[in-house]
């Protein structure tokens, strides 16, 4: 179960509170960097797989393509092994609109 950011203040001992509002009042900087960092993980453990054919995705590949889309409060991110899957996504979707 996830944590709430209370809770994760609450564990934290008195020096550790220190450093963080020290980080606060200097702007955030260490704090900013380490939440950019975990949200990048999250990321990339989502992105393994391709959106189309669920082949295996290096992250390291030059060959992979993620597309972000929908609303502002509502983004999808779909990643995609090649052109071709790109393609073939952006297919089905232009058909999907088409229909509606």
């Amino acid at each position: 179960m996830p944590y709430t950011v209370k809770e994760i203040v609450n564990a934290l001992d008195y020096d550790e509170l220190l450093k963080i509002k020290k980080d606060l009042n200097s702007g955030g900087i260490h704090l900013k960097n380490l939440v950019e960092k975990k949200i990048t993980e999250y990321q990339k453990e989502h992105a393994q797989a391709c959106s189309v054919c669920s082949n295996e995705l290096n992250p390291e590949s030059t060959e992979n393509y993620t597309l972000i889309f929908g609303p502002e409060s509502f983004r999808k991110k779909a990643t995609f092994c090649a052109l071709d899957c790109l393609e073939y996504f952006l297919k089905d979707l232009k058909d999907i609109k088409g229909k509606r």
